[in-house]
Order: C-alpha cells, then sequence, then structure tokens
C-alpha cells in the first residue's frame, strides 16, 4: 500500500471513530436460537429462526458534584 493511500486510510478510520466510538455501542448476547423446518415438497423447505438477544446499554457516568473549595465563601 503506498504512501497516500495509508493516508487515506488513517484519516477515514480517525472519522469513523469520532462518529462511532468503539465504547460507544451497547453489548448484545445470544439467548437462544431455534430452527424450525419443514420440508413442502422435495424442491420447497419452509425455514423459521427465532434469535432471542439482551441488549445492555451504555449507560452515561452520573454527573460529578462540584468541588467544594476551604478557602471559604466567594466575596
Amino acid at each position: 500500500m503506498g504512501l497516500f493511500h495509508q493516508l487515506c486510510r488513517n484519516a477515514g478510520l480517525m472519522i469513523h471513530h469520532i462518529i462511532r466510538p468503539v465504547g460507544g455501542h451497547a453489548q448484545r448476547r445470544q439467548v437462544s436460537r431455534q430452527v424450525e423446518e419443514k420440508k413442502v415438497s422435495d424442491t420447497i423447505t419452509l425455514r423459521r429462526t427465532t434469535i432471542e438477544e439482551i441488549e445492555i446499554k451504555n449507560q452515561p457516568l452520573p454527573p460529578e458534584p462540584p468541588e467544594e473549595s476551604s478557602a471559604g465563601p466567594p466575596k
């Protein structure tokens, strides 16, 4: 890969990571998967797939309370 192609690729990856950060996605976990098949004829098979997932969204951090200074009240 030439220098220009590497530069373009890295610029594109940088923009991609700004738009969709790595930690900004929800976590998904597949709980179960069921496949039902029914053969209607020699050439036709009906298939139904049911996938159950759990999605855990990342919650934003709660705001931190303002820091209290020991200098006393503002004048």
